[in-house]
């Protein structure tokens, strides 16, 4: 998969970051949070979704709404808040 990273969002233990795929023409978010495995903090991959049919600024509406805790993914230890 052809992507390249274009931004980053961090906000407490939530972080995004955000990609062109440049193989689907398409944009896409990864996300993380910091957890706690194994008595140490560690940024842990949480999801990946990829958006066809949407533009740059939809993914950065995302990577925004899962900082600020309104979007979240059952494996989230944190609200975001």
């Amino acid at each position: 998969m052809n992507k390249e990273e274009y931004h980053m969002f961090s906000r407490n233990a939530r972080s995004v970051y955000v990609y062109r795929y440049h193989d689907t023409n398409s944009w896409g978010c990864e996300y993380y949070e910091n957890q706690l495995v194994d008595g140490e903090h560690k940024k842990v991959f949480i999801a990946a979704e990829q958006y066809p049919q949407h533009n740059e600024r939809w993914a950065e509406d995302c990577a925004d709404n899962y900082v600020f805790g309104i979007k979240s993914f059952p494996n989230n230890q944190t609200t975001g808040q």
